[in-house]
């Protein structure tokens, strides 16, 4: 009965406790999540939620943590219903979602902890979210996950190299889950905690900084430009139009060319090709590669058949159309005309292996896993992202890079220009005109494929957490029932 004292309302624990651990966790929520993340906030930010749990009652602490990832999650809904355009009903499940996953996984918390099973109840909590995240992404995207607030974290970021996304958000969950335990904890148990939240710091961190400092050399590089601009029209498709950008983009390529770039990547939808120039723009283009003796990849809306493709062009060194890849994943409403691809574009260069893929793609574990397992070095992204979200959703990609091994190079209208390694490390970044005129970049860039174990063996950190969970619940139901059989007959207890 040493616990009894946990799982009443405290006398001491008033209203004004309840609000302000709520609204901390809010704002750590809020700041670790938003277009402009901040890595740290979200280490501490259910602390206060989990440290208070016990002590109060198990509908206050459901609420507390609910209505705490309700307000944390607002930072995102402007952009989502105004930016792009999103469906109400999705923003509202976009919120609902985590926040009731959050309020079982406080709450799974506090009834292991109250019935003095301290490091179920430590476990529980980030085992709940990462498995409603990974579900959630079976279907949905990985748009919101925990290990996204980490792009900024290099050490922790390199988790992905192990258990992707899953391994780094379970590491971020644990931490306030372990403090919260050893703050409410005495004694034996006050002290095995803390050692534990101790060696896990060592061993995220240390881990994090061994791969940084290790990183080995690649054994070749290469030299790549990224070209974008952002017109008052963003997408020309009257045919003088499209060869009239085009030519402009021609005299950059030929510059970037002259400077030693061997490779040249533009935009997603750079251009809108329909039936009757698509044989002219593909001309034009082979005849620049060729000329300049790079390869070009344009991103294009291809309209030359029945179906719609978002696709991207690669045009050889030589003169000839060398490959064209298919977007997979598409926005949802803004895409809803086009059609999916569902192949893969792996090219064996001198410099090593390239591939292609278009902006929403890399937000998805596959197809980018797949290149990974192709043994890609280099990925290079035309993409398009909403100027607001340049930050936040440009450096999405970052994480397929660690986790599968290669570099990317991601060229965004209205966004960014990111030249990134296998480490998640920028190497090179800078912000499109926004005033229509050209912004180029040259930048060497490692071609290396570094194999990782997420990259071997997929998604099973989720599933270890799906299997521990299990048993955590099977455990759960086991206590409740000893519960009630002592309820109901009490001289059990006091034998």
């Amino acid at each position: 009965m040493a616990n009894a004292s946990y799982g009443k309302a405290a006398g001491w624990i008033g209203f004004e406790t309840v609000l302000a651990a709520t609204l901390v966790c809010a704002a750590g929520y809020y700041w670790s999540t938003g277009l402009e993340p901040r890595w740290w906030p979200i280490w501490l930010a259910a602390l206060p939620v989990l440290w208070l749990a016990p002590r109060v009652s198990a509908w206050t602490a459901l609420g507390m943590a609910f209505v705490a990832r309700v307000l944390g999650a607002m930072n995102l809904v402007y952009y989502m219903h105004h930016s792009i355009h999103i469906p109400v009903w999705v923003v509202a499940e976009s919120v609902a979602v985590p926040s009731i996953v959050f309020m079982l996984a406080a709450g799974l918390y506090r009834s292991f902890f109250v019935r003095g099973r301290r490091w179920l109840a430590v476990l529980a909590f980030p085992a709940v979210i990462v498995a409603g995240e990974y579900l959630t992404n079976l279907s949905q995207g990985t748009f919101g996950d925990t290990a996204y607030t980490q792009l900024g974290n290099l050490p922790v970021l390199q988790l992905g190299a192990l258990a992707g996304l899953y391994g780094i958000g379970f590491a971020v969950l644990l931490f306030p889950a372990l403090g919260a335990a050893a703050l409410s904890s005495r004694g034996r148990e006050r002290r095995q905690l803390a050692w534990g939240l101790g060696a896990f710091v060592v061993c995220v961190f240390g881990y994090g900084a061994a791969r940084l400092y290790l990183t080995p050399r690649a054994p070749r590089m290469a030299m790549v430009g990224l070209i974008d601009r952002d017109p008052a029209n963003m997408l020309p498709s009257a045919p003088e139009q499209v060869m009239a950008l085009a030519d402009e983009y021609s005299g950059e390529i030929r510059m970037l060319a002259a400077r030693g770039a061997k490779y040249v990547v533009l935009p997603e939808a750079t251009v809108l090709v329909t039936r009757g120039d698509v044989g002219q723009v593909d001309a034009f283009f082979e005849q620049t590669a060729r000329e300049a003796g790079v390869q070009v990849l344009v991103g294009m809306i291809d309209t030359t058949g029945p179906e719609t493709f978002n696709e991207a062009r690669l045009y050889s060194a030589a003169g000839t159309l060398e490959t064209i890849y298919h977007k997979h994943h598409l926005v949802p409403g803004m895409e809803s005309g086009a059609i999916p691809g569902g192949g893969m574009s792996v090219l064996d260069e001198p410099v090593g292996r390239v591939g292609v893929e278009i902006c929403r793609d890399m937000d998805y574990p596959n197809p980018a896993r797949k290149y990974g397992a192709r043994d890609v070095g280099l990925m290079l992204v035309p993409a398009w992202d909403f100027g607001v979200d340049r930050t936040w959703h440009g450096h999405m990609a970052l994480m397929r890079g660690v986790e599968n091994g290669y570099s990317i190079v991601r060229v965004a209208k209205r966004g960014l220009m990111t030249v990134s390694d296998d480490r998640g490390r920028v190497m090179a970044e800078t912000p499109v005109a926004a005033d229509g005129a050209f912004t180029t970049m040259l930048v060497m860039v490692p071609v290396r494929h570094d194999a990782t174990l997420y990259g071997g063996w997929g998604d099973w950190f989720a599933w270890l957490v799906l299997a521990g969970l299990a048993a955590m619940l099977v455990v759960w139901v086991g206590l409740l029932r000893r519960r009630e059989s002592a309820v109901s007959n009490p001289v059990m207890v006091e034998g």
